[in-house]
């Protein structure tokens, strides 16, 4: 898989879906701009955390694998979320700064700023626990600092005004330290792993849950929701399909991707909130309860009916490659004569 062709893949449908649905939302629900924005940017997020497992599913199963889209995809993921969580933060900031000056400046700055924050704390945290550590307790020592340092650098930078590079900070400081701590990585990120799925998973989903008050969403905000998911859902089939392009993928191939490429969840729920969270008059909570209301009704339309048709289209729609096997020709090894150590070479003439 070339690396062109992964970004093209990560990049080209998340712009698209993100900008029809800013369209949408400022025509249907009449957000401002900017609002419009963090919703597209909220919406066109995949999630890893259904995409991912179910690849990986049908790449040991052999499907897919010729053609090599479950790499693809599971390389695509991360960095489409990058993107989405980039350009949610950056819509964030520019929307709640005070001085109107730095609006200008804000978007490359938070770029910078939080790709240069991430790099040099991962390059400290690999200088302070270098991969050739193999002491006991090293790994307890890694996780640590790398969660201290993901929690100081997201609440450090968002209380100084720069919530963008916040979350573009934390995604390239363990990037960075999954690179410089090489297999000595491995450990730390399964005890993640495991944490986010224990506790964090959980418990992000049920706090949305709780702060969506069903009965107080205005239908027109549920219309327009579901409004919004599909057609820039469509929109992001077809630019899938149009980022496969000479790649030389078969068409049910490219369908299957642009399936695999719609399931909504974690990214939703993370960012879901933090809108309303900012909000300080009356008109902003409106549009944040809004904006929260369309990201838990994309993770519930999305999700569920994505992973089901990734498991039920997978094994129709992609080629099976079977795992080789070792075959049995059903010969035995020739027998040798066995000649006693203490044979004469005389006698070894007359055998």
């Amino acid at each position: 898989v070339e690396s062109a062709e992964v970004l093209r893949l990560a990049m080209l449908p998340c712009l698209c879906e993100a900008t029809a649905a800013a369209l949408l939302a400022t025509w249907l629900l009449d957000f401002p701009p900017l609002w419009a924005a963090m919703l597209g940017f909220v919406v066109a997020a995949i999630s890893p955390a259904v995409v991912v497992p179910s690849l990986l599913a049908l790449q040991d199963q052999g499907f897919g694998v010729e053609a090599g889209i479950p790499t693809m995809v599971v390389a695509a993921a991360p960095l489409d979320d990058v993107l989405s969580i980039a350009g949610f933060g950056i819509c964030l900031g520019i929307s709640f700064a005070e001085s109107s000056w730095l609006n200008y400046a804000r978007a490359p700055l938070e770029l910078l700023l939080g790709l240069g924050t991430g790099m040099i704390g991962a390059a400290l945290l690999a200088v302070l626990t270098p991969s050739s550590n193999e002491e006991e307790g090293a790994k307890d020592l890694r996780l640590l600092l790398l969660l201290s340092a993901a929690l100081c650098t997201a609440f450090g930078l968002r209380e100084v005004g720069f919530s963008g590079a916040a979350a573009l900070a934390v995604l390239v400081l363990g990037a960075g330290c999954a690179r410089g701590w090489g297999p000595a990585a491995k450990p730390v990120s399964a005890s993640i792993a495991d944490l986010w799925t224990r506790l964090a998973q959980p418990l992000l989903f049920s706090l949305v849950g709780a702060s969506v008050v069903v009965t107080d969403l205005e239908t027109e905000t549920l219309a327009g929701g579901l409004l919004i998911i599909s057609i820039a859902g469509l929109v992001r089939f077809c630019a899938v399909m149009l980022a496969l392009s000479g790649r030389g993928m078969k068409q049910q191939e490219k369908f299957f991707t642009a399936i695999a490429w719609t399931p909504k969840a974690t990214v939703q729920a993370a960012l879901g909130g933090l809108a309303l969270d900012e909000a300080r008059e009356d008109n902003e909570e409106l549009l944040g309860r809004r904006l929260l209301a369309v990201a838990v009704l994309c993770i519930l339309v999305t999700a569920p009916p994505g992973a089901t048709l990734i498991a039920l289209m997978g094994p129709r729609l992609l080629q099976k490659v079977d795992k080789p096997e070792v075959e049995d020709t059903g010969l035995d090894k020739p027998e040798m004569d066995v000649v006693p150590a203490e044979t004469l070479p005389g006698e070894l003439e007359n055998c």
